[in-house]
C-alpha cells in the first residue's frame, strides 16, 4: 500500500487544511487526461460536473457523495464510475478517504472503444459504486505506474487500453462486444519480430499494431493468447535475456542498461532482479566476470 493509500501525507503534493493532501497532473499521452491522487479528511466538494468521464478507485476510508439524487458511500476497494455532465458532490466520512481518479475525455474513451469494437461507441454507466476487484487492481496499478519515474510507453498504453475498455464493457451498458481473438499466428510472429528488433528503443503500441495490421486491442488479446504474456512482458523478458548475454562481457552496467532499452541503471537493476532473483552485478560475478575486469573497460 502506497503513502496516499495509507492516508499519510506525501512530500510532493499540495497540502490543504486538516491534513488534506492532493496531487493533480495531466497526461499528454492520453489527450491531457487529468489524474488525481488525494487524501481528504476535511475537504468537501461543492456540487459540480465534469465534461469528462470519472473512473477511479477508493484506496482507503469512505467517501460520501450525492449523485442522481441519491447519497452513495464508496468504501476502500470500490470502483467509482461517473458519466460526463452529471452533477455530484463529495465529502469524507469518519476519518476520511483516499482515492485515485482518472478524468478521461469523452474523445479518449470513444477512441478506445472504437479500437476494441471496430465501431464508434460510448458507455453510459448505470451503477456508480461497484465491487469489481480485477478492475480495481487494473485502475490502481495504471494510476501508480503513471506516477513512476520509469515511464514505459508500451506498458502504459497497453494498461490504459485494458483498464478503460474493461470499465466500459463490463459496466457501460453496451450491447456490442469485441470479436473473439481467434488465432493470428502471422500477426503474432510479426509482432515478436518487431519487438526483437527494437530491444534497445522505446516501442509504442500504436506502431506495433500498425506493423502487424491489427487494432491495438485485438493485438493485445491475440498476443497474450499465443505467447502467454503481453507485448510489454515479452519485450521486457527479451531485454533481460540480452542483458544476461552482455553481462558475460566487460561493458559497465550503465552501458548495458541503455543498450537493452532500460531507462537507467537503477531501472535495469529493479527489472533484472525481479525476473532473475539477483541484481545484474551479482549475476555477472556468478558468470566469472569480476568488477575489476568490467571497470577496466
Amino acid at each position: 500500500m502506497d503513502q496516499l493509500d495509507a492516508l499519510t501525507q506525501t512530500r510532493d503534493s499540495t497540502r490543504g487544511t486538516g491534513g488534506d493532501v492532493a496531487r493533480l497532473w495531466r497526461e499528454p499521452r492520453f489527450d491531457r487526461m487529468e489524474c488525481l491522487s488525494a487524501r481528504f479528511q476535511r475537504h468537501v466538494y461543492a456540487p459540480h460536473t465534469h465534461e469528462t468521464y470519472v473512473i477511479g478507485v477508493i484506496t482507503a476510508g469512505t467517501e460520501l457523495y450525492r449523485y442522481r439524487g441519491v447519497t452513495h458511500a464508496a468504501n476502500a476497494g470500490d470502483v467509482v464510475l461517473l458519466n460526463p455532465e452529471e452533477l455530484h458532490d463529495g465529502r469524507p466520512a469518519g476519518d476520511g478517504y483516499a482515492y485515485r481518479i482518472f478524468y478521461p475525455p469523452v474523445e479518449l474513451i470513444g477512441q478506445t472503444l472504437a479500437d476494441a469494437l471496430d465501431r464508434p461507441a460510448l458507455p453510459s454507466f448505470g451503477a456508480t459504486v461497484l465491487k469489481d476487484p480485477e478492475l480495481f487492481q487494473a485502475i490502481r496499478a495504471l494510476h501508480r505506474d503513471l506516477e513512476r519515474p520509469e515511464r514505459n510507453a508500451l506498458h502504459l498504453e497497453s494498461a490504459a487500453l485494458r483498464a478503460f475498455t474493461a470499465a466500459a464493457l463490463r459496466h457501460g451498458d453496451l450491447n456490442a462486444r469485441p470479436r473473439p481473438p481467434g488465432r493470428e499466428p502471422l500477426a503474432v510472429r510479426r509482432a515478436r519480430d518487431y519487438l526483437d528488433a527494437h530491444l534497445e528503443a522505446p516501442v509504442e503500441l500504436a506502431d506495433l499494431a500498425v506493423a502487424v495490421g491489427l487494432s491495438r486491442f485485438h493485438l493485445l488479446r491475440v498476443f497474450r493468447a499465443a505467447v502467454g504474456t503481453t507485448p510489454h512482458g515479452y519485450l521486457t523478458d527479451r531485454r533481460v535475456g540480452r542483458a544476461k548475454e552482455m553481462l558475460a562481457g566487460p561493458l559497465p552496467l550503465a552501458e548495458i542498461a541503455i543498450a537493452c532499452g532500460f531507462c537507467d541503471q537503477a531501472h535495469f537493476n529493479r527489472v533484472f532482479k525481479a525476473r532473475v532473483g539477483v541484481a545484474p552485478g551479482h549475476y555477472r560475478r556468478g558468470r566469472g566476470v569480476s568488477a575489476v575486469q568490467a571497470a577496466a573497460h
